[in-house]
Formats: C-alpha cells, structure tokens, sequence
C-alpha cells in the first residue's frame, strides 16, 4: 500500500510537470523539480507511517462481527393451497360426507447464522392453517408431537418446527475424514424422493419410511475420499419423539388419570414420571455406499423403542405397545445416460424398497385387536409382523411444451402389515407412503417468476386393500380386508384421493 501511494505521488507529479505546455526546462530546473518531489514524498510517508493498518483492520472485522451478530439471515416460504378431498367407504349404505374443499395458508420463515466458518445454527417456524367453514369438533392427534407442523388447524399457531446447530469438521480424530455433528429439531420430514414432488432440496432422512418430526441428534461421516467412492457417508441418527414425564403444573390426585388407572395420595409435583409411560427413542443411520453426482445408492436401518397406539378393552384406552425396525434401500438416478440429449439429462428416476417389523412387548397386539365375535384380528398377542413397501417414480422437464415445468409420475405399494413412520406426509387425504394396497401421484410444478413464486397441480390417489394406513401401532394399526364382511362393518376407508393447486412464493 505505502509503496503504491508513493509511486501515485510521483506519477501525478510527473504528469503535471511534463504536460505543462511550457518551454523547455534546463537540467538545473529539472535538478530542482526532482528534489522538491523527493521532499513531498519524504512528508507523505512520514504521514503514512503513523497510520496503524493492523489497528485499522481489526476496526474492520469488528464493526462486520458486530454486524452479523445483530442480523440473523431470514427466509419465507408462503403457500396458498386448494385441495379437494375425496374418500370412498367399503359401506355402500353409510351415509358419509365424501368430498370437501380446503383451503390452506402454509407459511415457512427460515433462519440461519453462521458465528463461525464451522458452525452453523438452522431454524424453521411454521404456520398452517385452514380457512372456511368447517367444523369445530375434538383435535384428537392433531397436536401430537411428529405431525404437529404438517396438520393444518383452525387456530393456525406459530410453532418450532426446526431448530439446531451444526458443526462442520475437517478432520475426525486426526483421521483425515471430513465430519458434521448436530443436535436440536430435527430436519426430519420431506427427505429424499419425497422431495421431488415437495419441489425442494431433500431433508435429513429418506422419505419412504420416514416423515416425521422429532427432537435428536446426528453425526455424518463423509468417507469418499478415504475411501476412494465417490459420495460416501455414514450418518448416525437418534432422536425421542416422546417424554416420560408430566407437564409442570400437572397435579396427581385422588381420581383417574388419563389410562382409566385409579391413582390416590400422590404428591404433586414438577415434571413426575407418567406412570406406565417410557421414552420414546429412536436409533438407526443413513448409510450412501456410492453418489457420483449422477447415479447413487442410498440405505438406512433404524430402531425404535415404545411406539404407541390404541389398546381395546371394555374402555380402550391408549399405551406403548411394543418396538418397532425399520429399513430402506433406495436407488436414484439424477438424469439418464451420458449426453444422449437434453430430456433424458434433465430426467431422475428412482426406485425404492422398503422393510418394517413389529415387536410387541409382551401380549400386547402392536398390529391387531380382539373381536368378541371373531376372536384375534391380525397380529396375535405378543405375535410380531413384517411388512414391505415398493416406491417408484421418474420425473422430467416439459420445456418442450412449457417452459419451466416439469411433471412426475410415481407409485407405491405396501404389503398388508406394512408399518412406515411417514405420519407428517404433507398429503391431507393421508400418507400415500402408508398405503397398505397401491397409491398413485401425478405432479406438475412450474415455475412463474423463477423460484420465487411457482405453482403445482397434483392428484394423489390410494387405493386401500387393508386398514391401518394410516394408523399407529396398537388396533388402530390391524389390517383387516377392506372387501371383507368386516371392512364393510367398520365402514373402512377404500378409496381416498386430493387434488391439490397451489401457489407458492419464496425468497
């Protein structure tokens, strides 16, 4: 720096001298000249040097320190929807309200701020709500902790629905491989595949078995280089969708609590263990053998511990019934081919294959009920079931037809006891990925004004061949045959579709 104003001096200086116009100058005038150049920039670093650059600098990083830790970095995500509700019961005779209207406003606010290069906070508030008449009648589960932000209510609150740290090093142990560690709300729902027809970057886990929200931790490994495979990573995963424990003011006294179980002189207290109530945790990890950018394999197993659900009795009453595995293997092509033309590169393509096992405690039925006329219904007492699940699905670009625009296609089938953790799916008729029987999607997103505001019209259709879909894991998760003398009797669901148009603004 000193020396460039230095040599700034002499140039102007020079130039002036020079381009004066006036006669030539003798050497003595010249002589002159130079000595008085050399005693203005004598001055001029003298002036300089009492100038503290290093003083200056960090005057610099403070005032953009001091920024920064007063802004945090804001998005929006604003979505208007209209879904028409469709549903078909296996009662021809029961008189049933079969089709609606809803209309949603689905709001997004994101935050982010990095203090560090290695160090990230995430978080995401949530507002979804419905508009119109409907009727005010018992939320049951719509507050319940893994969909809280996926059900639209009438009240429409502003919730947490992610909020977290992330930690970014380069080297685990002095091992060399780079490595990631969070804790806090999970990004837990819309994960790979699912993403597509969301029209959004994949969350944290895949999407075929798991869509749902719930507080843990998470620690990824990228092994690729190490290795030498391109993409490689091992992701471990915990979270506890469930406390065991009473709200604050929660007072025990003489009487019933919320089990039917009489209960008497006990002590209030902050925060007592629920009584018959354990943790509800789970444990697994995303494994991606291979991800070359184009072609990729993605797995992940996971275990859960005291999932619940309804248990029937002369008063059913709701508990944690038993365990629950969970795994997926998932393979996904990001464009087909290699320069064959501009449709296939553009085009993904993917099919996924999905596994679950119930694991009662005890006798309790983690998939099945007691019918006093036709005794065990589905999973016996202490009987544990597996289940399986198949998701397809290609989508491609329509910038032949309209610019902007791409359209997908997928299908699912789940076997008669499969079990997937996929309560969030952002489908108001019910999770197409629960659907014991086939379901169908077809999407087409376009974007108006680049990505800040986009439309999507979608139809969604489920064909149920058993119960439970979309149940949790007590009776209300049985698979009874929707064409059977009993389906008809219960009235079960058969058929459910949504047809959805939305316009979605993000910034």
């Amino acid at each position: 720096m000193k020396k460039f104003i230095a040599l700034s001096a002499v140039a102007a200086m020079a130039t002036v001298s020079f381009a004066s116009g006036g006669p030539a100058t003798s050497s003595d005038d010249l002589r002159a000249e130079l000595e008085q150049l050399k005693a203005q920039i004598a001055e001029l670093k003298e002036a300089q040097s009492k100038i503290n650059i290093a003083a200056l600098k960090k005057q610099i990083r403070e005032v953009k320190a001091h920024d920064a830790g007063d802004n945090i970095k804001w998005n929006v995500d604003f979505r208007t929807a209209y879904d028409v509700i469709g549903y078909k019961n296996a009662c021809p005779d029961c008189n049933t309200n079969n089709w609606n209207q809803i209309f949603t406003n689905r709001l997004w606010l994101g935050m982010g701020f990095a203090p560090t290069s290695n160090l990230v906070f995430k978080g995401l508030l949530s507002y979804y709500k419905m508009y119109g008449q409907l009727a005010r009648v018992n939320q049951g589960f719509n507050y319940f902790d893994w969909i809280v932000n996926e059900t639209p209510n009438p009240a429409g609150e502003l919730r947490v629905k992610e909020a977290y740290w992330l930690y970014l090093g380069d080297s685990f142990l002095g091992s060399g491989i780079p490595w990631t560690a969070s804790l806090g709300r999970r990004p837990a729902t819309d994960g790979l595949l699912i993403n597509y027809r969301e029209d959004q970057d994949p969350k944290s886990p895949l999407g075929h078995i798991i869509n749902t929200e719930f507080d843990g931790a998470s620690f990824k490994f990228k092994l690729g280089d190490a290795v030498g495979v391109p993409g490689m990573y091992f992701k471990l995963c915990m979270g506890r969708g469930m406390t065991n424990a009473h709200t604050r003011y929660y007072n025990l006294v003489p009487g019933y609590n919320t089990d039917d179980i009489m209960i008497a002189n006990q002590a209030p207290g902050n925060y007592r263990k629920a009584n018959g109530w354990n943790h509800t945790d789970l444990f697994g990890f995303i494994f991606v053998p291979y991800d070359d950018g184009q072609y990729s394999v993605h797995t992940t197993a996971f275990k859960a511990w005291n999932m619940p659900g309804m248990v029937m009795a002369q008063t059913p009453y709701f508990a944690q019934v038993g365990d629950y595995y969970g795994a997926a293997i998932s393979l996904l092509a990001q464009g087909i081919g290699d320069g064959i033309n501009d449709f296939l590169d553009d085009t993904n393509a993917f099919v996924s294959f999905a596994w679950s096992k119930t694991d009662p405690k005890g006798n309790n039925q983690m998939q099945g009920f007691y019918h006093p006329q036709m005794g065990y219904i589905g999973a016996a007492p202490g009987e544990n079931k597996t289940g399986n699940s198949i998701y397809a699905g290609v989508n491609f670009p329509l910038d032949a037809l309209i610019s902007g625009t791409r359209m997908g296609l997928e299908y699912n089938h789940g076997s008669k006891y499969w079990r997937s953790m996929t309560y969030a799916e952002d489908t108001l008729a019910g999770s197409k990925m629960a659907t014991r029987g086939n379901a169908y999607d077809v999407w087409i997103n376009k974007d108006l004004i680049g990505k800040a505001l986009t439309a999507q019209v979608r139809y969604t259709y489920m064909d149920y061949d058993y119960t439970g879909s979309n149940g949790f894991f007590g009776a209300g998760s049985a698979p009874v045959d929707v064409d059977s003398q009993l389906g008809r009797a219960m009235n079960a669901m058969q058929k459910a579709q949504d047809i959805r148009v939305y316009l979605r603004y993000r910034y």
